[in-house]
């Protein structure tokens, strides 16, 4: 399967856009010229203790609001208080104790209620422990918060001249990209192109929004403009390489869910760049043993993705410059990449490198792939990984257990509130940890990963709140490590949906059962979270994770 190809499934990737405003007409409420939207409430005021005055000394303090980012600038508005609903509570004798929230229209909230010491707010979920008073639940999005989709196949055709010419019959796929809608959609064409052929006159292809489920729809009249980009693949001796080659902006249109809608226009050659790495390949794959024992390395990934009107935080995901997939190896190498980019001089490009790692101890019997995969992930702007060597920041934590048991072995628990503990990395101090729990099942010959709940700490270890684990299952763990350098990941778990300059690595048990006897524990279990995981972009994650399902 070509780089290309790997490209197509990424429908369920998704970073959506939450709560809506009052403003007029669509318009924002809140606009912050440049680009410096506010993180903390004004109201709020701290004691000199680290409390709040007045009132409770221990109550809890923080913001839920929503950034976005589109073609003029930078915005904010309050998250809907209820998407979803946020919870508060306490650990007490087997089972929670919740806690009093209450919410301003603002999108500042209040527990008013917190006890000195810990204390766990749930969204969805995703749970944060934390003995911190204030707390910043903001979140961030590329694209304008009245953007309209359609359920239904949205109809679209391509009229292009300068097609870069096959030598055989081609079903062609462009890249549609609109930073002021946060769309990066898949255009897949539905007939062949000739061989030879340099324009095609009302292509038909399939429309697939990757940002969100629905088929975002293009709005002249609210300022979305196009990119049309076409790919190519080249090969610099190491890794063949998928890139932007051409590209064309058509007419401002405004799109229909029931009539066609035609894309037109001329390619024109993107402007190239040459971009050379120093990759310490070794030193990243000395730590598989970390990532579990039984690992085998599966695959490396080197690529550069645009960062929209900012070179300093990169909102939702635009797709890549280019991006290169290899079966992992261990040799160190020094390569260089030409990569097109069309984008005006105001964007920025993160580079981000990956190791991922199979765990067949996380397969269940009479299944021979899938389970929950490991990796070390690091993403640091382009000028700076272009300057020196990329080694590891972050390793995996270890000696993972559970109720001081080895996880990293099949277990039966004998819990379904277990404690989880680990050892810090042996490189890299971690801004934050998260433990996600996931439900493993069969499907024919693949085992399937389905996350039931995200716990975001600080700490070493962390207790399960009742109502995660269920009786008569299988689990995995997988203990994520972060490096943000200069932020507090611990106080704003969402903030990763914005940074250039992350690193994290993964450590994962092996398969954890739970026994049939504990039913008086039972509780309604959670819906499977199909959220990504933080620390690299979606439509990356899930393209990763399509290139090793291809080798099956």
């Amino acid at each position: 399967m070509s780089l290309k190809r790997s490209l197509f499934s990424v429908l369920l990737s998704s970073l959506t856009l939450v709560g809506c405003g009052s403003g007029a007409d669509g318009q924002p409420d809140d606009f912050h010229g440049g680009r410096d939207p506010i993180i903390v409430p004004e109201d709020t005021s701290l004691a000199a203790d680290g409390g709040v005055d007045g009132g409770n000394p221990y109550e809890v303090r923080g913001s839920r609001v929503m950034h976005y980012r589109i073609d003029i600038g930078d915005f904010t508005q309050p998250v809907d208080p209820l998407s979803p609903e946020l919870k508060a509570f306490t650990l007490s004798d087997g089972g929670t104790r919740p806690l009093t929230v209450q919410t301003s229209p603002d999108g500042t909230f209040r527990v008013t209620d917190a006890p000195a010491g810990r204390y766990y707010l749930q969204l969805g979920t995703l749970y944060v422990v934390s003995d911190s008073r204030t707390m910043d639940l903001d979140r961030y999005d590329l694209g304008r918060r009245d953007r309209a989709g359609t359920t239904t196949p949205l109809p679209v055709t391509v009229s292009a001249s300068n097609l870069a010419p096959q030598p055989y019959d081609d079903f062609p796929s462009f890249e549609a990209v609109s930073s002021n809608l946060g769309e990066f959609a898949y255009l897949n064409a539905n007939a062949p192109v000739p061989a030879g052929a340099t324009f095609v006159d009302q292509l038909p292809v399939r429309y697939m929004s990757t940002n969100t489920v629905d088929e975002l729809l293009v709005n002249a009249s609210r300022g979305d403009r196009l990119y049309i980009n076409s790919l190519a693949e080249r090969n610099n001796g190491t890794f063949t390489y998928s890139t932007i080659d051409r590209f064309f902006t058509p007419d401002p249109l405004t799109m229909s869910p029931t009539v066609s809608n035609d894309l037109y226009g001329t390619f024109q050659l993107a402007p190239q760049y040459t971009a050379r790495f120093e990759w310490w390949r070794s030193r990243f794959e000395a730590y598989q043993v970390q990532v579990h024992p039984q690992s085998v390395p599966s695959s490396q990934g080197l690529g550069i993705s645009p960062t929209p009107w900012d070179s300093e935080s990169w909102y939702g995901y635009s797709g890549d410059l280019m991006f290169a997939s290899n079966p992992s190896e261990i040799t160190d190498l020094v390569t260089s990449f030409t990569y097109g980019n069309p984008y005006p001089f105001s964007w920025g490009a993160v580079v981000g490198i990956s190791h991922g790692f199979q765990i067949p101890a996380t397969l269940l019997p009479g299944t021979t792939w899938g389970g929950v995969t490991g990796n070390l992930i690091d993403t640091r702007k382009l000028s700076v990984a272009t300057a020196g060597p990329i080694t590891p920041r972050i390793t995996p934590a270890w000696d993972l257990a559970v109720d001081g048991r080895n996880a990293q072995q099949a277990l039966t628990l004998t819990s379904l509130t277990p404690r989880i503990t680990w050892k810090a990395p042996l490189v890299g101090s971690p801004s934050a940890y998260r433990v996600r729990l996931s439900r493993l099942s069969a499907s024919d010959t693949r085992t399937v990963a389905s996350a039931v709940s995200t716990i975001h700490t600080s700490e070493t270890f962390v207790d399960v709140p009742p109502g995660i684990l269920q009786p008569g299952q299988k689990y995995a763990i997988t203990v994520y490590s972060y490096l943000t350098p200069g932020v507090s990941l611990a106080v704003r778990p969402y903030v990763m949906e914005s940074l250039v300059d992350i690193a994290s690595a993964t450590t994962v048990s092996s398969i954890l059962s739970t026994p049939a006897a504990l039913a008086p524990e039972l509780h309604a279990e959670p819906e499977p979270s199909f959220e990504p995981e933080p620390g690299i972009k979606p439509t990356r994650l899930y393209r990763m994770r399509e290139q090793l399902t291809a080798q099956h």
